[in-house]
């Protein structure tokens, strides 16, 4: 009796819990899912129930706790990236990199493509988009990473998917056509060398066709 009354003492409260691993969810939305009281016992604390209400934000794919005995608790988040928009209607879907809808916003939020080509008839929030048309969304997501890691994200404006086997790379009046995603990575920094070397490439109009590797170029410059 004296241990069981010793474990459920105040002793044992939580007093200070340290979150990490979030980039985008902010400390204070958690600590308001994860229901820590100054009674809540470290022992006795469900950190099952915590979970489901902290991923109820989709942004979280994981959370993992570790208790440091006797008053810490450790929460680390494990997020799921923003990697491409999908407009629908009159809204953008955010999606990460496996196509799974995160969220829908009037508006574009931070510097990622647009998919385009997309056939879809509707979507469900935290799940996977259902498209009709056969697209290889692991394909598409190895482009935007690829982007990401040469600097190209802000100038990326759309992502033509609509034909898989050649995926299309708008940037402002230029159209890569680059194939499939076969030597991608060739590819998306033979797009940065190119943009570097047009002094005038936010002002030119044209298609690059890098479908097998060495570009064809047909460009014109904007009046």
């Amino acid at each position: 009796m004296a241990i069981v009354l010793f474990l459920v003492s105040p002793y044992f409260n939580i007093e200070d819990v340290v979150i990490q691993g979030n980039i985008r969810v902010t400390h204070s939305d958690i600590r308001d899912r994860l229901g820590v009281t100054a009674t809540t016992n470290i022992l006795m604390f469900n950190t099952t129930a915590a979970r489901r209400r902290i991923e109820a934000n989709l942004y979280i794919d994981d959370v993992i706790f570790r208790r440091d005995l006797p008053d810490r608790l450790y929460v680390t988040i494990i997020e799921r990236r923003l990697s491409a928009y999908v407009q629908y209607r009159n809204s953008f879907l955010h999606l990460d990199d496996f196509g799974r809808v995160l969220e829908v916003r009037s508006y574009i939020s931070e510097s990622r493509p647009i998919l385009v080509g997309l056939e879809f008839t509707r979507f469900q929030l935290g799940e996977i988009l259902d498209v009709e048309n056969a697209i290889d969304f692991a394909g598409v997501v190895l482009y935007t990473q690829l982007l990401v890691t040469h600097d190209l994200i802000h100038s990326i404006t759309y992502i033509n998917v609509s034909d898989p086997a050649n995926i299309r790379i708008l940037v402002n009046y230029l159209d890569f056509h680059v194939g499939g995603i076969a030597d991608a990575d060739e590819k998306v920094r033979t797009i940065a060398e190119i943009l570097n070397e047009l002094p005038d490439a936010g002002r030119m109009r044209g298609f690059i066709d890098m479908r097998n590797i060495q570009p064809l170029f047909f460009l014109e410059l904007l009046q």
